[in-house]
């Protein structure tokens, strides 16, 4: 799983990134504050995740 995903580094707020996945906004707040790492969430959330990072920046 790719772990370096550009919307984690500010480009969107926590609340942006929370509501677009459905993550708790503690738990968005953390992973931004690298206090948790993807491989922490669940699979399912951390296909959404990377779906929205591949939504917003096509390679």
């Amino acid at each position: 799983m790719k772990t370096d995903l550009k919307i984690l580094n500010g480009h969107l707020t926590t609340y942006q990134i929370s509501q677009a996945i459905d993550l708790p906004i503690e738990t968005t707040k953390d992973l931004l504050d690298k206090k948790i790492s993807i491989t922490d969430l669940d699979g399912t959330t951390q296909k959404k995740l990377l779906a929205l990072e591949e939504a917003l920046y096509e390679d």
